[in-house]
């Protein structure tokens, strides 16, 4: 009765069914074939058996000597590597400008190479617009350069396509020369003294917002601007009052008043309130509001029209 215990217990862990069997059998195939492979590994890679041990010297004052010199020679060699292009931007003449300072432009070099070969042949750019015929610039490239182009006024009439026909120069003396403020381009702009690409881009900005200046006073209201900036540009422009954007007070929306600079929200929603229960509005009920200042008056009323 025992024995029959003991095999039965045995049976049951150490008994396989056929599919068991079969797995057992494949598994020691692939062991088999393991152990006779590692077995024979020795015997066929044959070369490379002599083992070379290497001695690793202590570095002795010499060596780290000549260690950085190498280095110091490899950083002066990048050093003295073409310049690369970038993406700087500065106001340049391209009938001057250097291939290095074209490359920092965002000029490819090959592009820049073209620029100083077509110079060199005779061409000439007379306008910012003769910068398009230069073979190989695109016009995302121009786009973003043409505010910095800067080309001094020739006094000789030139052609549509006067880029390739090499100038005549007369030798005149600079005269100073004032700049109407509300027709300049960027170009005029930049041209006059003391003015920087980026005062005018301000310049351009707050007259685009005001719809153009009336008064050289205004120009003080540009951001950043100085009493020592202003003395110096305002005596090389002027002013033409008639060619202001006007405001029509009597039928413009709220949200487009409320973008002019002199106006805030409480004076724009006190002007559409009136005219909605009183009418149009005459230049005599903007100041019957009282919500303007005398000196807001006189800035503000120049650009409306009724």
């Amino acid at each position: 009765m025992v024995l029959q215990k003991i095999k039965s217990f045995l049976f049951n862990f150490f008994h396989f069914n056929k599919q068991e069997r079969n797995g057992v059998l494949v598994l020691c195939i692939i062991i088999s074939i393991l152990i006779a492979f590692r077995v024979a590994l020795p015997f066929i890679n044959t070369t490379d058996k002599n083992v070379q041990f290497i001695t690793i010297q202590p570095a002795t004052t010499d060596t780290l000597v000549e260690t950085a010199d190498k280095f110091v020679n490899e950083s002066t060699k990048n050093a003295s590597q073409p310049l690369q292009t970038s993406n700087q931007l500065f106001v340049f003449n391209p009938n001057t400008v250097s291939q290095s300072d074209a490359m920092k432009l965002g000029f490819s070099e090959k592009l820049s190479t073209t620029l100083v070969k077509f110079r060199e042949k005779g061409g000439k750019f007379y306008k910012p617009e003769d910068l398009k015929k230069l073979y190989g610039l695109s016009n995302a490239l121009y786009e973003r350069l043409e505010s910095y182009i800067l080309i001094p006024n020739q006094q000789k009439a030139y052609k549509a396509d006067s880029v390739y026909v090499k100038p005549v120069f007369e030798n005149k003396k600079y005269t100073k020369m004032l700049v109407e403020l509300n027709s300049a381009d960027s170009l005029s702009i930049v041209y006059l003294k003391g003015i920087g690409p980026g005062f005018t881009k301000r310049i351009i900005k707050y007259r685009t917002m005001l719809g153009g200046f009336h008064s050289v006073n205004q120009l003080k209201e540009v951001y950043g601007m100085t009493d020592s900036t202003y003395a110096v540009l305002s005596s090389q422009i002027t002013i033409d009052a008639n060619s202001i954007t006007k405001i029509p007070i009597n039928v413009i929306d709220f949200n487009s008043l409320r973008k002019h600079p002199y106006f805030n929200f409480q004076s724009a929603q006190a002007i559409i309130n009136f005219r909605f229960k009183h009418g149009k509005l005459s230049e005599g009920n903007i100041k019957e509001l009282g919500i303007f200042s005398d000196e807001k008056l006189r800035l503000i009323l120049p650009y409306l029209s009724y």
